[in-house]
């Protein structure tokens, strides 16, 4: 490789290293919000640094929230093929089943109907109501597409990726934490700040096992290490592509 183009990705994952470090360094009850603030806006920019780049055949002509949930599908681990099934079945319950606006393209029924109880579903007992929802109950996107052609051959798959993608943990992250720091200064309303068992590690519910719309928690400390294997994953993708990930004046 080029030793100009080693240095300069090397040198720009070092920038990112360096604002993770500071972000780090914040007393996170004293500064929560600024830690947040900092966080998200640095996934972000990497976001869209990626899909300028390596990431510009995957994203193509996809809005902001579909890459920030491309890219940390692609380099924040498992836990970022999980879709929220009580998002799925609160977006289904109020009418949001378009697959394209502009063509009015809307789920068909028979999936729609599936798709309102996959996972089981069902009324919650007393004691149900009580117990919060863990992320382990939720299912991978691949899961679900592979489940609806199961019991609804007829199914666009493409459509059907599309749509549930915005029930996927990135995309909620982005509108509800993302967008509501940057735009209004604050978490979003779907969205809590409790520290709640593995919410250190994983993303947390502030809400019943069924219960819709649901509340999940995305915490520094658990973001924190998604932003750290991002830079790592994303400069190792430029290091072997050798593409220099700075965007061109």
């Amino acid at each position: 490789m080029d030793e100009e183009l080693q240095w300069r990705i090397t040198a720009f994952f070092d920038y990112w290293r360096q604002r993770y470090e500071f972000i780090c360094d914040l007393d996170f009850k004293k500064n929560n919000h600024e830690a947040n603030v900092l966080l998200w806006a640095s996934l972000d920019a990497l976001s869209n640094l990626w899909a300028e780049n390596i990431g510009k055949k995957q994203c193509g002509k996809k809005g902001k929230r579909l890459i920030f949930d491309a890219f940390l599908a692609s380099y924040g681990g498992e836990i970022f093929q999980i879709v929220s099934l009580p998002d799925i079945w609160s977006r289904v319950d109020r009418g949001d089943i378009w697959t394209d606006r502009q063509k009015k393209g809307k789920l068909p029924e028979d999936v729609c109907k599936f798709l309102s109880t996959i996972g089981n579903r069902k009324t919650p007992t007393l004691i149900e109501e009580y117990q919060l929802r863990q992320s382990s109950a939720d299912w991978s996107l691949d899961t679900i597409i592979t489940s609806t052609l199961r019991d609804c051959p007829a199914t666009n798959s493409t459509e059907l990726g599309e749509w549930l993608i915005l029930s996927r943990y990135g995309a909620i992250a982005y509108k509800q934490m993302r967008s509501a720091y940057l735009h209004e200064g604050r978490s979003g309303k779907g969205t809590h700040g409790f520290d709640l068992y593995e919410s250190a590690i994983r993303p947390t519910y502030l809400s019943g096992i069924y219960t819709t719309p649901p509340r999940i928690g995305f915490k520094v400390e658990f973001m924190l290490d998604i932003l750290a294997r991002c830079i790592a994953a994303f400069e190792a993708d430029a290091l072997t592509l050798q593409q220099d990930p700075v965007p061109e004046e």
